[in-house]
């Protein structure tokens, strides 16, 4: 058993989701970012990796500027050796935060006193695996994890086949080859099924839902 798992991300038209070395550029409208906002009011946890929390700092919550909740979902981190800095803002909310590290993760690194409560669960593996995160957060108890990235981390849900839905906002620009890929290698080529697109504001949304 694992939780449903819901895989969401903007990128721009060509399919980059962020620009030349990595540099973080806000490719979802008002309409989009409404539409995420009420995602993460519905999900119990919003799982990412740790240079996500590294690179752009991200606070994980839901602004009530664009959907208004009194839920502040939990977040999980992938980082294999509990490298995530102790001043990220994902630390300021009253919630948990699930630090899922590998075999070699030094958990002594955020002993230190956070508003949120702190929860480390290990691999056996260096890196920590998409089924060993999932099974960690099911015995937890979350039933609903929303899954906002980096490409290493969508690139996994999707070679390990651990998704039921899919939501990408493609927007109206155009970074080019140095732009970060959303997704890396995949072993073969992935054809998927169940696909809707419609417009949202001036980008298009596609969905897709895994057929069982």
């Amino acid at each position: 058993m694992r939780p449903y798992v819901r895989i969401n991300f903007a990128c721009s038209l060509d399919g980059k989701i962020s620009q030349k070395n990595g540099i973080p550029f806000k490719f979802s409208n008002l309409e989009d970012l409404k539409r995420v906002h009420q995602l993460r009011a519905s999900s119990d946890i919003i799982l990412v990796g740790k240079n996500t929390i590294n690179n752009d700092d991200p606070k994980l919550v839901v602004n009530d500027k664009y959907f208004k909740s009194s839920h502040i979902p939990d977040v999980a981190v992938l980082d294999s050796r509990v490298e995530v800095r102790k001043e990220s803002r994902i630390f300021s909310y009253q919630r948990k935060v699930v630090i899922i590290c590998g075999k070699k993760g030094d958990v002594k690194k955020l002993k230190d006193h956070f508003e949120s409560e702190i929860i480390i669960r290990k691999c056996d593996t260096d890196s920590p695996t998409i089924e060993c995160a999932l099974n960690h957060l099911y015995i937890l108890g979350y039933r609903n994890v929303m899954v906002e990235g980096g490409r290493a981390v969508l690139t996994s849900f999707l070679r390990e086949n651990a998704w039921d839905e899919i939501t990408i906002f493609f927007s109206p620009y155009l970074v080019g080859e140095e732009g970060t890929p959303m997704f890396g290698e995949f072993e073969q080529i992935m054809k998927l099924n169940s696909i809707r697109i419609k417009e949202l504001g001036n980008g298009f949304l596609v969905n897709i839902k895994k057929e069982f």
